[in-house]
């Protein structure tokens, strides 16, 4: 679709992939008023019905917007403005791959994991560059404000120490998030492993797949060093502290309370504000929206996605394969 199109607020999205994930995608869509169609497909009846319930909990909605419920490409419209995948990881090239072919979309937001092997994740990229389409990757912790008033207070050339500890949020689901984040403060092109040791129990995740609990480490070529530590026996929330040669600072993510100091005040702490609306719905209606009138957006691009990406599945494999007792060459997570 034309940017003439997107500004006379003739908008059309497709979400593809409608559970607990895709409906809030659906919900922030939803309450865009430039968008007036919306295409969901998703081949299992619970999860158009949950669209079509959380679809009702939205205030702002158009009254001209229609939506059609799909269970196969076949039934979607072509050539939409924005197509949102929020399907399991499995099979994420190929489905990009068939959603472009078939429908013509070449505007995407992608869900994280993007894929479970690093031989999908070059799929994906080469589909992408063949078809020249746009990608983004809903790693949205570095797109809060908070994340980037702090990296505005590093200095760019010094390494920092980024540590975070929580209860099992999982190493790969929630852990995906964490290092991009490292590589947003760090700006690394590419991590390198600090050794990890990770719980020799395999955690299943709601969505039917697994994860692991543990200590994940790595480091950059400026310096910088990362510690993702999760517990396996609480799922308390995280709490990320981050040091650099003059500034540092601490979140409680619980107690939704951070606190930075630095050396030109002598390290006294002081309070920063922190009013980030970490849901899905309302951060997914921010991004689709400066996607559809600038086409950017503070989300990653799928190539800025990749340093993380690469680094953790590469990480999480030998420990996947030991603990099934079988060499993976695709990760069971999602």
């Amino acid at each position: 679709m034309t940017s003439h199109a997107a500004a006379s607020r003739d908008v059309r999205v497709l979400i593809v992939g409608c559970g607990q994930i895709g409906s809030r995608h659906l919900q922030a869509v939803a309450s865009l008023p430039q968008v007036r169609q919306i295409d969901v497909i998703d081949p299992r009846p619970e999860a158009l019905q949950l669209g079509r319930e959380r679809l009702a909990e939205v205030q702002r909605r158009q009254s001209s917007q229609t939506i059609r419920w799909c269970t196969s490409f076949e039934e979607a419209r072509r050539r939409g403005a924005l197509c949102i995948v929020a399907t399991q990881a499995q099979g994420r090239s190929r489905l990009v791959r068939e959603i472009a072919d078939a429908l013509g979309y070449t505007t995407f937001i992608l869900e994280k994991v993007l894929t479970q092997s690093v031989q999908e994740l070059d799929e994906l990229v080469e589909c992408t560059q063949a078809r020249q389409l746009r990608v983004w990757v809903n790693c949205q912790m570095r797109a809060y404000p908070f994340h980037k008033l702090v990296k505005q207070r590093l200095d760019p050339a010094s390494p920092v120490m980024l540590n975070i500890v929580g209860g099992n949020l999982g190493l790969a689901t929630i852990g995906i998030h964490k290092v991009d984040l490292f590589v947003f403060y760090d700006g690394a092109r590419r991590l390198e492993s600090a050794g990890s040791q990770v719980a020799p129990i395999l955690q299943r995740t709601a969505r039917g797949q697994c994860d692991l609990s543990g200590i994940l480490r790595a480091s950059t070529a400026k310096g910088s060093q990362f510690t993702l530590s999760y517990a396996g026996d609480h799922r308390r929330l995280d709490r990320l502290s981050i040091t650099s040669r003059d500034y540092r600072y601490i979140f409680d993510y619980e107690q939704r309370w951070a606190a930075e100091s630095d050396a030109a005040s002598g390290w006294a702490w002081r309070s920063l504000p922190f009013a980030d609306d970490p849901l899905i719905s309302h951060l997914t209606a921010g991004f689709a929206s400066e996607i559809l009138a600038g086409g950017r957006c503070d989300l990653p691009t799928l190539e800025e996605s990749l340093v993380a990406h690469r680094w953790l599945l590469q990480e999480l494999q030998p420990h996947f394969s030991r603990l099934l007792e079988r060499e993976l060459e695709c990760l069971p997570v999602t």
